[in-house]
């Protein structure tokens, strides 16, 4: 009985483990899910109404392809909200993108500078691509811990 719960636990500690191997990002999804982001905060600080909704579609819509690529490249999909202690990553882009595209629209609507806003976008590219990857290393290693 022993041994049998033993294989059973080692069963699913090389699942687990076959999991964290297979959640390999592709090397191109964080520049992409990056580019959005920084035409998205260039479109928000610079453009009118219509220019914001259409980066606000065009954001939404890139994030689902970049989803259904990643998914049909893996064959599974982690939320960054539902990833545990992982997640804490995805939390920190959020607010760094929400952070950055309120500082642009500032920018944007109280000043004739443009730079600081593109500055702000490469910020927002660099800073996904980064946090993106943090993300990544973590939830696999959250999940080799747990095997």
């Amino acid at each position: 009985m022993e041994s049998n719960a033993a294989e059973q636990l080692a069963a699913i500690a090389d699942a687990r483990a076959a999991v964290a191997d297979r959640l390999v990002t592709p090397w191109w999804y964080h520049p992409v899910l990056g580019l959005l982001v920084g035409a998205y905060v260039v479109a928000f600080g610079l453009g009118n109404s219509a220019a914001r909704l259409a980066a606000g579609v065009c954001f939404a819509g890139g994030c689902v392809l970049l989803v259904k690529a990643y998914r049909r490249r893996t064959g599974v999909w982690v939320s960054g909200l539902d990833a545990g202690r992982a997640g804490r990553w995805a939390i920190a882009m959020g607010v760094m993108l929400g952070i950055i595209a309120l500082a642009a629209v500032a920018v944007g609507r109280y000043s004739d500078l443009r730079w600081p806003v593109w500055a702000l976008a490469a910020a927002g590219f660099t800073g996904t691509v980064l946090l993106g990857r943090q993300f990544d290393k973590a939830l696999r290693a959250q999940l080799r811990a747990a095997a």
